[in-house]
């Protein structure tokens, strides 16, 4: 019979972009978002984030190495890889890549309202199944994540750099959330620089119990108080089957 083998894979917002920077301030893009990117202030949350990873994760349980590091290819991921300092190494996953936004990409709110404005309605009723006009909903963004997921199966420790609607994305292959769930995730809760950690170690007992990815925690390394904490953990269960 052969041994459960710990498991580990973290999945890492970019920290803060020229189109973070964008969005705060009402204005629509200059460039193409697909080519923003990362500030120095978000080269110092990924700093942090690299730091948080190193003696959180790597030394506490013991590895000096990731076995894959995975990015997205747009530019403020790659930067946010490279400022965490814990792999030259990165490989470039297509379907790591943010979301396509299609024809409102860039767009203020305003403006896609004004352009877009039955888009825009379905934006807000069902954004989790809304497709942007020449787009892509967050429903096929799990599924292109799903795939990259199962393919990651027999891969212990696994480091992603990747976009906030492609974490909100990983709730259904991970979380094993059911769909009718997802519109009621925060997103807002999604920050730059952010740490998803997901483990098949139980927090309590610290024994290798499944080859399930069955324990996950969210912390942000650049603001939170607790940043520090290594309990902060939810067990994900499988959804209950209605009769």
């Amino acid at each position: 019979m052969e041994l459960l083998q710990p498991r580990h894979l973290i999945l890492v917002r970019h920290g803060e972009s020229e189109g973070d920077v964008r969005r705060k301030l009402g204005t629509s893009a200059l460039i193409h978002p697909n080519d923003e990117k990362q500030t120095e202030a978000g080269h110092i949350q990924s700093q942090l984030t690299g730091r948080w990873i190193a003696k959180y994760i790597m030394q506490v349980y013991g590895f000096e190495k990731f076995d894959s590091y995975l990015t997205s290819p747009l530019i403020r991921t790659k930067q946010s890889a490279k400022s965490l300092g814990l792999s030259s190494s990165w490989a470039e996953e297509p379907r790591l890549t943010e979301r396509n936004r299609g024809d409102i990409q860039g767009l203020t709110k305003r403006r896609h309202k004004e352009k877009y404005p039955d888009s825009y309605q379905a934006m807000l009723d069902h954004p989790f199944y809304w497709v942007p006009p020449g787009g892509e909903s967050i429903l096929a963004v799990s599924h292109r994540f799903g795939e990259l997921v199962d393919n990651l199966t027999n891969t212990n420790n696994v480091l992603i750099m990747t976009h906030r609607d492609v974490l909100w994305a990983a709730h259904v292959p991970l979380d094993r959330l059911a769909l009718d769930k997802m519109e009621d995730v925060n997103t807002d809760s999604i920050h730059n620089g952010q740490v998803i950690h997901y483990t098949n170690i139980n927090p309590t007992s610290g024994a290798v119990e499944s080859m399930e990815l069955a324990w996950k925690r969210s912390v942000n390394p650049s603001s939170d108080a607790s940043a520090n904490e290594l309990n902060d953990w939810f067990q994900i269960v499988e959804p209950s089957v209605q009769v």
